[in-house]
């Protein structure tokens, strides 16, 4: 890990041409533009929050806090995760070019996709903010400081997923459909849309064992609830477990598989 950090280091700055390169093929290449970048998640956020808000008639999750600012607090970092794990299924096909050059560190091309949906991120999240002080009346607090800390640890959380199912999938096509139903499952079983207080006795685990609610909900702790994120350290204890164990599981797995990319590319 060291070597890769030096080399993503010596390498920051085709990593930073890359990334604008994917960002503009995804979005600015388009008739619209780069409105397309936030119109899917805005509106995807949008039509579940009005749904649950005077469809369901979901009143407040949580005492104190509205509805809205609760959801669109936990969907931004979740549209970001999922969205980011989806299209990194693909990621060394699309770059098929790059593995053959000698020069090049090919683990640097699943971050690619991290770092090209992280631009999207910064921005919704600047929109989170914008949201909750004027349409909210919130006002910035101490805790907003712990938001690279949660940044920080998506980051990693991600890449080792990334590095994981991008390898995999140039042998087994069958992973990106994998990805995709597991996407739909963790949506539902992460607690975005229901509070995990409603689970009682035992299957209280089935949030706090999901490593996607750490994020969401620390976003929550971050904007909403003014909790600072080293106030559960089994929380902190066990999301970094997991994330330590999904990074050397995508390490290895990649490390495993490099040398036939070029041959089955």
């Amino acid at each position: 890990m060291l070597d890769f950090l030096k080399a993503l280091f010596d390498q920051r700055f085709v990593l930073r041409t890359l990334v604008y390169r994917d960002f503009s093929s995804r979005f600015l290449s388009s008739y619209i533009g780069l409105p397309w970048a936030f119109i899917q998640p805005i509106s995807f956020v949008f039509v579940m929050w009005f749904a649950i808000t005077y469809g369901l008639r979901g009143g407040e999750a949580v005492p104190g806090i509205p509805l809205g600012a609760w959801l669109l607090v936990a969907m931004v970092p979740w549209m970001f995760m999922s969205q980011t794990i989806i299209v990194g299924c693909m990621a060394l096909p699309e770059y098929a070019y790059l593995i053959k050059k000698t020069n090049f560190n090919v683990a640097i091309i699943p971050l690619i996709k991290v770092f090209s949906g992280m631009v999207v991120h910064l921005a919704l999240v600047g929109l989170i903010v914008v949201v909750l002080v004027l349409g909210y009346g919130y006002k910035p607090t101490i805790y907003w400081l712990q938001l690279p800390y949660y940044l920080f640890a998506t980051l990693v959380f991600l890449s080792g997923i990334m590095w994981f199912v991008a390898s995999v999938n140039v042998f087994i096509h069958d992973m990106a459909h994998i990805v995709n139903i597991a996407v739909s499952i963790l949506f539902w079983a992460t607690p975005i849309f229901w509070p995990f207080t409603m689970l009682e006795g035992k299957m209280r685990y089935i949030a706090l064992l999901n490593p996607f609610f750490y994020i969401t909900e620390g976003y929550r702790y971050t904007f909403l609830e003014n909790v600072w994120f080293f106030e559960y350290p089994e929380m902190n204890l066990y999301f970094w477990g997991v994330t330590g164990l999904l990074l050397l599981l995508g390490v290895r797995t990649f490390k495993k598989l490099r040398p036939d990319f070029g041959d089955v590319l």
